[in-house]
């Protein structure tokens, strides 16, 4: 069975990669999920006025605490539709009006469809349907004395742009020694085909392993484990895929391998190792923590959280990529969330487990992959390209202290 939008999309048109810039329409704003630093309050969407500095100018409480703001999808939808974001802990996804960029609402709020749990990442289908990855499902791991509960084989789903559920599938392998748990997508659609990455979150066991569905019933169809990598544990957590021109699929490993996946539509796929990212560092505790990059036509710009770096890598040939640049950030920030304003070269980089008091904001030299601070975002304390969450006054009163872990560029 094929689905109009299959039909509709040349292969060109189905890579994943940042949509280009528009130069003369740089988004006067950024939108943030904040988290209530002491959990006391409810967490709320924010949005900052760059035009301004930074400068918050408007909140929207969740009705949630402590719910741990997570991603959100990676590109901001088309108007009239919502933004789907995830409260992790309350196992929650959240979509969100932007259609007043200055006064963003949750008009619906979805939990995971039963025996699924734990929301993790959004993929946008060029029909406006949403695919879902949930980490785990009811029941057991199948790793013996695994104390998560519940630590069963997660799944995928589809769902409509307003919240309703299409359609689910497990990822669950017979046998398999660990449990799989989708966690990013790269849809190949004029194929019916789907890739999906197994990853953990906050779970003791996850497979290494990278998956093949058929995209029209969502059969499963291959689980490749992870090839080792030239460093150790650089295979571990395969995290983001996305389509490239040729039709191949990189994904970064969130222990900083980076592989190509060939033939995804073929009965034999193949998956190989390219190069680890920050392999030259000797001290382990430097290496590691790839997290969500940006992506367009000719780099791939990737936060290296453990190194405190954000590498470009030239993939103008995805089966030779090079590294062009790199950009080093704050020893107290570790990178790990990035988009790009698709209406100019800016870049933001949200951080975990260190720095997400603030967002970086970069500017993109697009001839050259090189990263600099923007000049016109300064924090109080001198640091350029800095937007300080802890220094701002929050429209809806006196909560206290907030964090962010990722967030979109909103235009006009």
């Amino acid at each position: 069975m094929k689905f109009w939008w299959i039909l509709a999309f040349p292969l060109a048109a189905c890579s994943t990669v940042q949509p280009g810039t528009n130069a003369n329409s740089q988004s006067p704003y950024l939108l943030l999920f904040a988290g209530d630093h002491d959990e006391k309050d409810e967490d709320f969407l924010a949005v900052a006025d760059l035009r301004a500095g930074g400068k918050i100018i408007a909140t929207h409480p969740v009705g949630l605490k402590a719910s741990m703001p997570h991603h959100m999808e990676y590109w901001l939808p088309p108007a009239g539709e919502a933004l789907f974001m995830n409260a992790h802990h309350h196992e929650q996804t959240l979509l969100v009006d932007t259609s007043n960029r200055t006064a963003p609402r949750v008009v619906r709020r979805l939990k995971p469809p039963e025996p699924y749990r734990f929301t993790h990442d959004y993929w946008r289908l060029p029909n406006g349907n949403r695919l879902i990855g949930f980490l785990r499902s009811n029941g057991a791991s199948p790793v013996a004395g695994d104390k998560d509960s519940p630590g069963n084989h997660g799944g995928i789903a589809e769902y409509t742009s307003t919240g309703e559920l299409v359609r689910t599938a497990s990822a669950a392998v017979s046998d398999y020694p660990k449990p799989l748990r989708p966690y990013a997508f790269a849809p190949l659609l004029e194929h019916d085909r789907l890739v999906t990455t197994s990853a953990v979150m906050m779970e003791e066991n996850s497979a290494d392993a990278v998956q093949i569905w058929r995209f029209s019933d969502l059969k499963l169809l291959h689980t490749i484990p992870m090839p080792k990598a030239d460093r150790e544990n650089a295979e571990r957590v395969p995290f983001e895929p996305r389509v490239m021109r040729d039709g191949s699929i990189l994904i970064n490993a969130y222990g900083c391998g980076f592989y190509r996946l060939t033939g995804a539509t073929s009965d034999a796929p193949r998956l190989e190792h390219l190069l680890t990212f920050a392999a030259e560092e000797t001290d382990p505790k430097k290496r590691g923590a790839c997290g969500v990059p940006v992506v367009t036509d000719r780099w791939w710009i990737m936060p290296v959280g453990k190194a405190h770096r954000i590498v470009t890598l030239d993939i103008t040939d995805p089966s030779r990529p090079r590294k062009v640049a790199q950009f080093d950030t704050p020893a107290d920030f570790r990178p790990h969330w990035m988009a790009k304003d698709s209406n100019s070269n800016r870049v933001v980089v949200g951080a975990e487990f260190g720095g997400e008091q603030g967002m970086l904001i970069l500017r993109l030299d697009e001839r050259t992959g090189e990263l600099r601070p923007d000049n016109s975002i300064k924090a109080s304390n001198g640091r350029v390209g800095y937007l300080d969450l802890s220094q701002q006054v929050w429209p809806h009163g006196a909560t206290g202290a907030a964090w962010a872990h990722a967030a979109l560029f909103l235009p006009k």
